[in-house]
């Protein structure tokens, strides 16, 4: 038997080991793991968000401007470039003062959990005087989109 056929047999097992493996245990789970009780006081868990506080959050996207292939229309934009500039505009004060008159948490995300923009937007949201429940969601949007929830709620757009 030649290499080419040994290979190509190899091949085969492998494939029919992974369908097997796939019928077996369904499609993978890509959503980020999240325990609330193992996290730090400020962040959150996004099924916290969508279970227990039934979505009822004002949503900061903190990701850069190139990360943002997906945006939420009803998330309010602060990036940390120009975190300054965007937290003293009218419409961004606004909402957040509404919020926080009624008792809304205020829940920030970035593209994934060890990316810091949702860490010093959060702290610029609190040392502002805007908002004092500002949270910052553990998993970022890669957990938003893993999840899928939040995007079939939300109207969203394309960039």
């Amino acid at each position: 038997m030649t290499w080419i056929k040994q290979s190509l047999i190899f091949a085969g097992i492998a494939v029919l080991c992974a369908l097997a493996t796939y019928l077996t245990h369904g499609e993978y789970d890509r959503r980020v793991p999240c325990v609330q009780s193992e996290l730090a006081e400020h962040v959150v868990c996004l099924s916290t968000v969508l279970d227990d506080w039934a979505g009822n959050v004002v949503w900061v996207d903190a990701r850069a401007e190139e990360e943002k292939l997906v945006k939420l229309t009803s998330a309010l934009e602060i990036t940390e470039a120009k975190a300054d500039e965007e937290l003293s505009s009218e419409e961004v004060l606004l909402t957040l003062f509404k919020a926080k008159g009624g008792g809304t948490n205020v829940v920030v995300f970035c593209q994934t959990d060890g990316c810091g923009s949702s860490k010093y937007i959060r702290e610029k949201i609190i040392t502002s005087g805007s908002h004092d429940k500002v949270y910052y969601q553990h998993g970022g949007w890669k957990a938003i989109a893993s999840d899928g929830r939040l995007l079939e709620n939300e109207s969203f757009t394309a960039r």
